[in-house]
């Protein structure tokens, strides 16, 4: 494993017993069993070391997303799994979530910038399998970057109870009524 590697794991091991405002690098150095010189090479602040630690959990819950879009699968049955595993891996963001408990205190800015990026990605995702929806005539979306977006505005709102430290919160009996919504509408047909 490269230095990098080693520093960014330690850290979110640190980030998670501690949180970042009480984590400091020396704590992240002694974790890494590196020196502090060594963490300041490669990162030049907490900061830093903390948006890695982040980056490298969200390229992992990409990954995984990205691999349900490319399943054999309806666009319907996509949805679900996306939703499904999306949530199943955010309650798994501990470092993310505990950090931004604590940011929003402060300011939020750490986090938010992050978020951004992270939303466009999965607006892109979600737009992918409405697009593929409509092109096997499953669907009839006008605007699929638009109703993208709110899905993963929608989705956020699962995330709340997460956010907010409820323990023993349960998004899978929510997910599939949000999506019946999404296909059938809440119009009385027939």
């Amino acid at each position: 494993m490269k230095t990098k590697e080693i520093i960014i794991k330690a850290a979110g091991t640190i980030f998670k017993r501690f949180g970042f405002n009480k984590s400091s690098m020396a704590d992240i150095a002694l974790e890494a069993r590196k020196g502090r010189r060594t963490i300041y090479t490669h990162f030049a602040t907490k900061e830093e070391v903390f948006k890695a630690v982040i980056d490298k959990e969200v390229r992992a819950l990409v990954k995984k997303l990205e691999k349900i879009c490319k399943k054999e699968i309806s666009p319907e049955e996509k949805l679900r799994a996306y939703m499904h595993a999306r949530m199943g891996a955010v309650k798994e963001l501990t470092v993310y979530y505990d950090a931004l408990r604590q940011d929003m205190l402060n300011n939020m800015g750490i986090i938010e910038n992050l978020r951004e990026e992270y939303d466009a990605t999965e607006v892109s995702l979600i737009q992918g399998i409405l697009d593929e929806g409509n092109k096997k005539k499953l669907f009839a979306i006008n605007d699929t970057r638009l109703i993208a977006e709110a899905v993963v505005i929608a989705a956020k709102c699962f995330e709340l109870p997460i956010f907010m430290g409820r323990s023993g919160y349960d998004h899978r009996p929510l997910i599939d009524p949000l999506i019946e919504i999404l296909y059938n509408g809440i119009k009385r047909h027939g």
